[in-house]
């Protein structure tokens, strides 16, 4: 069974910011003279890379909007947009008049996002530090406030551009990691609200994804809107649906939607039932070209620790993708490769910068032609059916690529 977000949070590695861009990258068509790639500014590498599907993007957009009855989406890009680069997957959702802004949880990120020419809002739900309010006030990056001290934080930044700051309130309804308690939040509230420097524009929760807990969760937060309204404080927009939530809470879906896995294309519980509500499409290949193509003889044996072992002679390819790329190390627990027109299973180990596939008997294959390790082409590379298959979260496939291989627009 595929594990869920809640299995995967407890073992999540922090997401890189990846490059930064200062211009929206092109998007172009793949061309190559070997089944399907390099496009053509990567030349001849046989290095992986990393291709972003704009229409895969675009059509996840359009099946949260339609799962939600057209409810805006603030787009989460936090963890270098999960593993599509942060700056390509807000130049991509930024001309979509469905998306109305962006949420990361580095001080790094949203200020490479309005370095990169962002205009659209971009929220910083995190803890950031004194030194960086001007800086973050002067680029207009909007803070979501949730500690005692906040007005701290926010006097430099109106100090910075002589006026108040639009801000969110966050608010901890029970997952007990970011936010004010909701058992606190009300005399709060009045204070940040009464000191002038503030314009509330939108107030938040998030959800332990715990359905019946969420329950709760959701009575927790609608009761402090409800006192805030109560007492002359109006707070805004109100958001709580993370892409569980899109999927299995519709009453959490509020004025706003917060997704970010699902725009990505994978779901972020049970793929295989969760895919009977929403066709979601995987917007990333991982690729790579055959560098080496060999035979074994019977006995011969693949990488570390001799796990696989030819029982007859048998072609086998290697391709320089590792765990250090982001192919995860129990893809040889059921992984496929798309090599041309075929599958082929990984074996052996997958180690730091290698992966090795089995051939057959009979191989067509040759050094320089292209794979494709994880994508949208064949069910048997897609993320959700590698997470399925092997136990890995599909949070793990997706946010552990490594940030350091080239991006392109297909």
């Amino acid at each position: 069974m595929s594990p869920t977000r809640r299995t995967f949070l407890q073992t999540a590695a922090l997401g890189a910011v990846g490059t930064a861009l200062t211009s929206k990258p092109a998007i172009t068509e793949a061309s190559s003279t070997r089944r399907g790639g390099p496009p053509e500014e990567l030349g001849d590498r046989f290095d992986p890379w990393i291709e972003v599907e704009a229409n895969a993007l675009a059509n996840n957009v359009a099946e949260v909007r339609r799962l939600t009855e057209n409810r805006p989406i603030l787009a989460v890009i936090k963890n270098n947009a999960y593993g599509l680069d942060l700056t390509t997957a807000a130049a991509l959702l930024e001309p979509m008049p469905e998306v109305v802004g962006f949420a990361v949880v580095k001080a790094e990120a949203a200020i490479a996002l309005k370095e990169a020419g962002v205009g659209k809002p971009v929220y910083l739900m995190a803890l950031f530090s004194e030194s960086l309010a001007p800086e973050l006030a002067h680029l207009g990056i909007r803070p979501c406030i949730y500690s005692e001290d906040a007005l701290r934080l926010i006097e430099p930044m109106v100090q910075a551009v002589g006026g108040p700051i639009k801000a969110q309130i966050y608010l901890d309804t029970g997952m007990s990691r970011m936010g004010i308690p909701y058992h606190k939040a009300l005399p709060w509230i009045e204070s940040v609200v009464g000191s002038g420097m503030i314009q509330i524009g939108g107030v938040f929760t998030g959800l332990t994804e715990d359905p019946e807990y969420d329950k709760e969760q959701l009575s927790r937060f609608m009761e402090v809107v409800r006192q805030a309204a109560d007492a002359g404080f109006a707070l805004g927009t109100r958001h709580a649906a993370s892409s569980s939530a899109v999927f299995e809470f519709p009453e959490a879906h509020l004025d706003m939607v917060r997704p970010g896995m699902a725009l990505y294309g994978g779901y972020p519980n049970d793929p295989a039932l969760q895919r009977e509500t929403a066709s979601l499409r995987t917007t990333v290949r991982l690729k790579a070209r055959v560098v080496r193509v060999e035979r074994l003889r019977t006995g011969d044996s693949v990488s570390y620790g001799r796990n696989y072992v030819a029982h007859e002679p048998t072609w086998v390819a290697t391709l320089p993708v590792g765990h250090t790329d982001g192919y995860p190390r129990k893809a040889v627990e059921g992984g496929r490769v798309l090599i041309g027109p075929k599958t082929y299973p990984v074996i052996g180990a997958v180690s730091a910068s290698h992966t090795i596939v089995e051939l057959g008997p009979d191989s067509s294959v040759a050094v320089g032609d292209v794979a494709t390790l994880l994508g949208p082409d064949v069910p048997e590379i897609d993320p959700n059916w590698l997470s399925a298959k092997t136990g890995v979260s599909i949070y793990d496939i997706f946010m552990h690529l490594n940030p350091m291989l080239p991006r392109v627009v297909v």
